[in-house]
């Protein structure tokens, strides 16, 4: 496995595991958010028990988020009895739904196998979905599909503009990878002028995280 491949392993292998919550906190607080918002703050807690039955009830309200924060706890056997299945339905329902997060975990449980056959076509058809519906981690990952030329035809130019989008949206290490593609004139023409312009975002970026 080349060094790309590795970091895009590693990189959706954090959907599958508890951190995954981090990427479904802090949406907009309202009526039907408020199971889903109570789940988190017990995620955070660690008290994984009452954060299941929030996002079960909040899931039955039809609130995506729930629905795939529920997913994601069965598949990973935080809080409940790992069921693959189950956890599968959920995110699957989610993603059918247009929901952005949910695209992206499904994609990634295609690409690593979780419960489900590898898959690296249709992990590419629902992470695509994802960025396109302008999801930053999306758009890194499926920058990263098309400089490994996984479930797509190897295309530096397209991973460029993905990485790019993504890099404009604050994803730090699509701002790296920016960063190198106009210093070595990869995806795009050179430029170590923009270069410059996006290692100074770089360590704006660090600084506010």
């Amino acid at each position: 496995m080349n060094n790309t491949a590795k970091l895009f392993n590693i990189s959706l292998t954090k959907v599958l595991l508890l951190i995954s919550f981090s990427f479904l906190l802090l949406s907009p607080v309202c009526a039907e958010d408020s199971l889903y918002e109570r789940g988190i703050e017990l995620v955070e807690q660690k008290n994984y028990e009452k954060a299941l039955k929030a996002f079960e009830l909040g899931a039955k309200t039809g609130d995506l988020n729930a629905m795939t924060a529920l997913g994601i706890m069965y598949i990973t056997g935080v809080g409940v009895v790992q069921n693959d299945i189950k956890g599968f339905k959920y995110v699957q329902n989610a993603a059918n739904k247009s929901h952005p997060k949910a695209q992206y975990t499904l994609g990634a449980i295609y690409y690593l196998g979780a419960g489900v056959n590898i898959d690296f076509n249709k992990a590419f058809s629902w992470i695509s979905l994802s960025a396109d519906n302008g999801y930053s981690d999306a758009q890194h990952n499926l920058a990263q599909m098309y400089e490994s030329g996984e479930g797509v035809s190897q295309n530096f130019e397209q991973a460029y503009e993905y990485y790019l989008k993504a890099a404009r949206s604050g994803n730090l290490d699509s701002q790296v990878k920016v960063a190198k593609m106009y210093q070595e004139g990869s995806g795009t023409e050179k430029n170590l002028e923009k270069s410059a312009y996006w290692l100074k975002k770089i360590e704006e970026s660090k600084v506010k995280n």
